[in-house]
C-alpha cells in the first residue's frame, strides 16, 4: 500500500481510470473519479506535484469528442483545486511546470504510440516522474502505460487498485460458501470468459442474450418473473454474489423489473455482494440504488472477469 512517505515531495505519475460516459461535454457518471480520490488526495497532501493521465474511449484520431477536459472540470469540483489541463502535443515534463500541484493530460489515445506500445513514448510520459502510481484497475488490456512505464519508473498501486485485488482474490481463494455468479451480456467473447469462471462458483445464473429463451420475457429484452424469483432464492442462500451486467435492458424504462429486484435482494443480502462493470456501475443509481448499498463495486467489467478469470492482472504480473 502506498504511503505518505514514498511520496513527500515527489513528483507522481498517476494512472487513473478515466474511461467515463460523457455526454453534452459533461461526465454523465463521476464513480471511477470518485473512486480515484483517496489516492488523489494523499498526492495532493504529501508529493511535490501531481499529473494524472489515462484514456477516454476509443479515439480513432485527435477528436474533440474524447476530449478529457470535461473530467478536469468534474475533478476540479471533487478536489477543490485547480488543474493544469496539458492538451495533445504535449513535450517531456511539461507536466511539471508551472505553480498548481495537480496536471491533466489530455487522452493518452490521441497519440497512436499508447496503443502500439512504444519505450519511447512511455520515457516521454514519465520524463520528470519520480514515482508512476497506478490506479486503473479497469485498464488491463496491453498499451504503453500499463506495460512500459512500469519498467522505467519505480511503481506503486493505487488504494482503488489494492482494494479490487483483495476483493477479488479473497472470491477466488476463500470464498464464503455457496458463492453465486450472476453474468449477463450479449458479447460472445464475455460468455466464453464467464464459462472459464464458471467452476470456480457454487452457482452460475445467466441473464441478457446469455439467458435461455424460456427464462426470458416474451420479447426477450428482460428475464421473466418466474426466473427473477429463482434468481432472488439463489441470492437469499447465498454468502458470496458476484454480479456484471443489469439483467436486461434496463436503460428503456420498461425492461428494468428484474434488474431492479434483483439489486434490492443484493442490498437486503448478508452476503458479500461484489457488482462490476460499466453498465452496471451505471444502472445502480438509474435504479435508486446507492453504491453503498453493496459490499462492494468495481471500477471494472471486463478486467474483474478477467482477474477472476486468470487470478491476476497484467500490471502484477509486469511487477513481480
Amino acid at each position: 500500500m502506498i504511503t505518505a512517505n514514498e511520496l513527500k515531495g515527489k513528483n507522481v505519475l498517476l494512472r487513473a481510470d478515466l474511461d467515463v460516459p460523457i455526454k453534452d461535454s459533461r461526465v454523465e457518471n463521476t464513480f471511477r473519479l470518485e473512486s480515484l480520490l483517496p489516492t488523489l488526495k494523499l498526492c495532493l497532501e504529501h508529493a511535490h506535484r501531481t499529473c494524472l493521465i489515462g484514456h477516454l474511449g476509443r479515439p480513432e484520431e485527435l477528436d474533440p469528442a474524447f476530449s478529457l477536459a470535461p473530467v478536469r472540470d468534474d475533478l476540479k469540483r471533487l478536489t477543490h483545486q485547480d488543474i493544469l489541463f496539458i492538451s495533445s502535443g504535449f513535450s517531456p515534463g511539461e507536466c511539471w511546470k508551472g505553480e498548481l500541484p495537480l496536471a491533466l493530460m489530455e487522452n493518452l489515445r490521441f497519440d497512436p504510440r499508447e496503443e502500439s506500445i512504444t519505450r519511447e513514448f512511455g520515457r516521454e510520459l514519465s520524463h520528470g516522474a519520480d514515482i508512476y502510481i497506478y490506479e486503473a484497475f479497469a485498464n488491463y488490456r496491453p498499451c504503453t502505460s500499463l506495460q512500459i512505464i512500469p519498467e522505467v519508473t519505480p511503481t506503486r498501486t493505487g488504494f482503488q487498485f489494492d482494494r479490487e485485488v483483495s476483493i477479488f482474490q479473497g472470491i477466488l481463494h476463500e470464498p464464503a460458501h455457496p458463492s453465486l455468479l450472476i453474468a449477463s451480456g450479449a458479447k460472445p467473447d464475455k460468455l466464453e470468459i464467464i464459462k472459464e469462471i464458471t467452476p470456480k462458483f457454487d452457482k452460475t445464473l445467466l441473464g441478457g442474450k446469455f439467458a435461455s429463451p424460456d427464462h426470458l420475457t416474451l420479447d426477450g429484452l428482460d428475464i421473466n418473473e418466474g426466473t427473477t424469483s429463482l434468481f432472488k432464492n439463489a441470492i437469499s442462500e447465498a454468502k458470496t454474489v458476484v454480479l456484471n451486467g443489469p439483467l436486461g435492458v434496463y436503460e428503456d424504462g420498461v425492461h428494468s423489473k428484474a434488474t431492479k429486484e434483483v439489486f434490492q435482494a443484493l442490498k437486503d443480502s448478508s452476503a458479500l455482494t461484489v457488482l462490476g462493470g460499466g453498465d452496471t456501475v451505471a444502472a445502480i443509481p438509474d435504479l435508486g440504488f446507492n453504491y453503498t448499498d453493496f459490499a462492494f463495486v468495481s471500477t471494472g467489467g471486463g478486467a474483474m472477469l478477467d482477474f477472476l478469470a486468470t487470478g491476476t492482472h497484467p500490471l502484477l504480473d509486469i511487477l513481480k
